[in-house]
């Protein structure tokens, strides 16, 4: 060990195994410290722990490059993407710089990691697709990312006709698997010399044909124009080659319509527009009658109000019920203006009418305000004033400011009286109080010390300042006793106050001494603690008081001043820490309010800043309380949460160990099944299921699981026995199937062989079983090679059977012509109900000789062909209804959208737009058949809230058109 290690930080000691602890003892905010480590200390394992434990990506990015110790080199290049990787997962939106980053991880499992990650931003998914080269990356980017645009550009870029069949069978997005599937069929149809990319082509033109013809009998072509064009766009990148005159001439007929469909929008909207005039112009002359009717001009203006209702009466039929309602209203008053009215006026003003109320109000405020010794005098004012008024009228009883008045001031008196009486009982209760205090001041011995006497009178005058507070002259007279009781003292404090003088100049001495010294810890320290006795001192003569403490303060701020540059430095160390703790105070904070990050790693984290709080150091002494009021909140909203974590975790585990049991009961129950793949696939259910259910309390945890075990081993282990009992029958079998063959093919090399003999070969090859699944297709080639050849033989020497086996050949062609015929229209449920019966009926004709196995080949492709396309269009019947499903969607905003303006004046309006989306809903084709009927049901239900809301109103029209009929009138006129 050096001499000079114990002025270093640990992590500069020359040890290296106190720097290896030292780097353990550093936190995660100490980047500073670790990077000057990780970059300059000698020893490569000291540098390795501390780049574990460093964050900073630059630096990590520079060890891994220029650090002698290929090891090290290593673990920082590793812990650099492993940074990169974090910061890109958590930017909302990366910088320029932080793709750059992309390059060095691009063709690493780290890549994966990124595009796995369900926070990794859109930006930086489809940057590592573009940049990134690794094959199975790609491909697990075009079946997993959820983002059509980075699935799409990742299967651009695969290669791999094994990744791309993945692709197609296993993307998220139907677009993707299109996409895979198309080239897949491109490479397909390019080895096939292009045949079949014609006939696709042929097919697309054809679909975009009927799609035209389609698109041009809609009912609103505009509506339809946005696609149509579309349409054309797609034909004309396609290229539609004999079947362009047809779409063009479809094309030019739907313009046309489009064309007077607009016309007659535009008329439609004029006349709207001309209604609407009307409407704002009626409105206009009903605003201007119920002015005139409110400046009560209706008189003056009678030429003018006659024919506003008649304009009004005129044009009723165009408007809302609120606005005839209105109408009716003002012409009723009309009706009512000119009726003579009798206004009974009594001027009964008594004399200062306006002081009274004035007064009065006076009155309620004092009431109101609690009583204390004033409300006496204010209330004394305010009957002086009340008197002066000399109010006296002739119906005084019922005066009704007069009573308020009298009321006011009996009730006022009550509380003053209640208050006085209140007061004079907590007088009699403090004067026994003080009483009791000079009767202790009289109780003291003079023999006692004088420190504790002293104290003692200065306690006893603290209660009596706090009994009397305010109303000191209400106790003069006991106040006089308490003074004759403590003039006993005054020599003894002239003594106490020269013996203090006498401390106090002790005192002043130490602080001449310190002032000369240099500032530091030690000085501070010594003069907080001068300053603690100099306060621990007792009183002086006050003719001297002045002159000390000038000599104390003088001395003191002089020390201040030698101790500042120390001072400074250390208020600077103790903000740094008010920074580092508020940091941490933050950090609890944003946990409580975190409610995405699981739980338990919220708890370590918790820990790590508790740890963190204790070794930061003092903070300046004004924030001390809030800081630490702060943090202590912050903790116990943390653990008030945590607790209630606790405890839905104790909840949860509980569920799940029901939900296991439950698993357990239902694998018990099967584990004497014989029904091998049904039973298998239940209980691989079960356990994914148990898989999903989470954990159960510790000490259920070993017993639940043993109990699952037993009952799944149960099972497969029957099973095991059963298959591999089975398996070796099957090898039987194969052996058998290969005599036969033998058999057979020596009665071929010998030229031997009936046609009984064949139906007895075949009847005893269906009789044997199955064979291993690899021997499959080899025994079954052999077998059908020798029997057709025997049968082409026998056939030579037999036109009978010849003719026979030429009719099975023919049918053959013809189904597999058929099931060509058929693949044009691959997504009908009926052509593939027929294609499964053509394979059943293949099956059942048998043999027709040499040629069998190649028609049986042709066969199959053009079935898997077929199924292919199926999958394919039912992609895009699929993708069709879910098109159709955001458009009806569409409809249900805004068919709810009506409902938050709705009232009297739109609801007519409304009613009209409902049934012009019903129109559109019905055009709008189907739906996905698990949300047919839950959209259905939430477009209907918004309509119809909209027409009942409109019949309540037209009922409510109905209403008052009974109750009053004589509101009809104006309508009538």
């Amino acid at each position: 060990m050096s001499v000079f290690d114990v002025f270093k930080p640990k992590w500069q000691n020359s040890n290296p195994a106190k720097r290896l602890e030292a780097i353990a003892e550093l936190g995660a905010d100490n980047q500073d410290v670790l990077e000057r480590i990780a970059l300059s200390d000698d020893e490569a394992s000291v540098r390795a722990a501390a780049v574990k434990k460093l964050t900073l990506i630059a630096s990590l990015l520079k060890i891994s490059k220029d650090d002698a110790d290929a090891d090290v080199k290593r673990l920082a290049k590793n812990r650099y993407l492993e940074e990169v990787v974090k910061k890109l997962k958590s930017a909302a939106e990366p910088s320029a710089e932080d793709l750059s980053y992309l390059n060095d991880l691009k063709d690493t499992h780290f890549a994966e990691d990124l595009l796995k990650g369900v926070n990794t931003s859109e930006t930086v998914r489809a940057e590592l697709v573009k940049i990134c080269d690794k094959q199975s990356v790609l491909a697990m980017a075009a079946i997993r990312d959820l983002n059509d645009d980075i699935a799409m550009a990742a299967a651009r870029k695969v290669t791999s006709d094994s990744l791309l069949q993945d692709i197609a069978k296993s993307s998220r997005q139907p677009e993707v698997r299109k996409a895979a599937s198309e080239r897949l069929r491109a490479r397909k149809d390019a080895e096939d010399n292009g045949k079949k990319a014609a006939e696709l082509l042929a097919s697309k033109r054809d679909a975009l044909v009927q799609q035209a013809h389609s698109l041009a009998a809609r009912k609103d072509p505009l509506a339809v124009k946005p696609q149509f064009d579309e349409l054309m766009a797609e034909a004309s990148k396609l290229g539609m080659g004999d079947k362009q005159a047809t779409i063009d001439e479809i094309y030019a007929s739907f313009k046309k319509f489009c064309d007077e469909a607009d016309a007659a929008r535009i008329a439609a909207e004029k006349a709207e527009a001309e209604k609407q005039a009307k409407i704002s112009a009626l409105t206009a002359s009903l605003e201007e009658l119920e002015n005139l009717i409110s400046e009560n001009k209706v008189s003056d203006n009678a030429a003018r109000v006659e024919e506003i209702v008649g304009e009004c009466t005129e044009g009723k039929s165009l408007m809302d019920a609120a606005w005839v309602k209105r109408f009716n209203n003002a012409f009723f008053k009309v009706q009512e203006f000119n009726k003579p009215v009798e206004v009974a006026s009594e001027a009964l003003e008594a004399e200062n009418s306006s002081a009274r109320p004035e007064l009065l109000e006076r009155l309620k405020a004092l009431a109101d305000t609690d009583v204390n010794d004033m409300t006496h005098k204010h209330l004394n004012v305010i009957v002086r004033e009340w008197d002066k008024l000399n109010v006296v009228s002739a119906m005084e009883g019922d005066d009704p400011m007069l009573k308020e008045y009298n009321a006011l001031r009996d009730a006022l008196s009550v509380k003053m009286k209640a208050y006085e009486e209140n007061a004079q009982k907590r007088f009699e209760e403090n004067s026994e109080k003080l009483k009791a205090i000079i009767a202790r001041v009289n109780a003291l011995d003079e023999n006692e010390d004088f420190r504790e006497l002293n104290k003692k009178v200065r306690e006893f005058y603290q209660q009596w300042k706090e009994i009397v507070g305010d109303n000191k002259f209400k106790y003069h007279d006991l106040w006089q006793e308490y003074k004759a009781a403590t003039a006993r003292f005054q020599e003894m404090q002239q003594w106490e106050n020269w013996h203090n003088e006498k401390d106090r100049d002790d005192l002043l001495l130490e602080m001449d001494e310190l002032t000369k010294e240099p500032g530091s810890q030690a000085v501070l320290q010594k003069l907080k603690e001068i300053t603690n006795r100099w306060k621990e001192i007792g009183p002086i003569s006050a003719a001297k008081l002045q002159e000390y403490r000038d000599h104390f303060q003088s001395n003191y701020e002089k020390i201040k001043e030698n101790c500042a540059a120390f001072i400074e430095e250390m208020n600077a160390e103790r903000a740094k820490n008010l920074e580092e703790k508020e940091a941490l105070c933050a950090r609890i904070e944003e946990l409580v309010k975190n409610t995405e990050m699981f739980w338990k790693d919220k708890y370590k984290v918790m820990q790590e800043i508790q740890e963190s709080w204790k070794n930061v150091g003092m903070v300046p002494k004004e924030n001390v309380a809030a800081l630490t009021e702060r943090f202590k909140a912050a903790a116990a909203a943390f653990y008030a949460q945590h607790k209630e974590n606790l405890k839905a975790e104790d909840e949860s585990r509980e569920a799940n160990y029901e939900k296991k049991v439950a698993l357990c009961m239902e694998a018990e129950a099967l584990k004497e099944s014989n029904d091998w793949n049904a039973t298998s696939n239940k209980l691989k259910q079960l356990q994914e299921s148990w898989k999903s259910v989470g954990p159960v309390p510790k000490s259920k945890s070993d017993e639940i699981w043993t109990r699952f075990r037993t009952a799944c081993d149960a099972f497969f282990e029957k099973k095991r026995a059963h298959f591999e009992e089975m398996d070796a029958s099957k090898q039987k079998n194969l052996d058998a199937k290969n005599a036969l063959c033998e058999k057979l093919e020596a009665m071929d090399a010998a030229g031997q062989g009936t046609l009984e003999e064949l139906k007895a070969a075949e009847e005893e090859w269906k009789s044997l079983g199955m064979v291993p699944k690899e021997a499959i297709e080899t025994i079954s080639n052999r077998y059908n090679t020798v029997y057709n050849k025997i049968l082409d033989r026998l056939a030579h020497a037999d036109s009978t059977l010849a003719q026979g086996l030429d009719d099975i050949k023919q049918k053959k062609i013809a189904m597999i012509d058929k099931v060509r015929q058929f693949a044009e229209s691959a997504g009908s449920n009926q052509l593939a109900d027929a294609v499964r019966e053509l394979q059943k009926e293949w099956r059942e004709l048998g043999f027709c000789g040499l040629e069998d196995m190649d028609l049986y080949k042709q066969f199959r492709e053009v079935c898997d062909d077929f199924f292919t396309r199926r999958r394919d269009q039912l992609d895009i019947q699929e993708q069709a209804r879910q098109n159709n499903l955001q458009k009806k969607l569409l409809l249900c905003e805004q068919a709810e959208d009506l409902l938050n303006d709705l009232n009297e004046q739109t609801v007519g309006a409304s009613m009209n737009k409902v049934k012009h989306l019903r129109r559109l809903w019905k055009e709008v084709g189907a739906v996905p058949r698990e949300q047919s009927e839950k959209t259905w049901k939430r477009f209907n239900t918004a309509c119809d809230k909209v027409f009942a809301f409109g019949r309540k109103d037209q009922e409510g029209d109905a209403n008052a058109a009974n109750a009053a009929p004589a509101a009809e009138a104006p309508a009538e006129g």
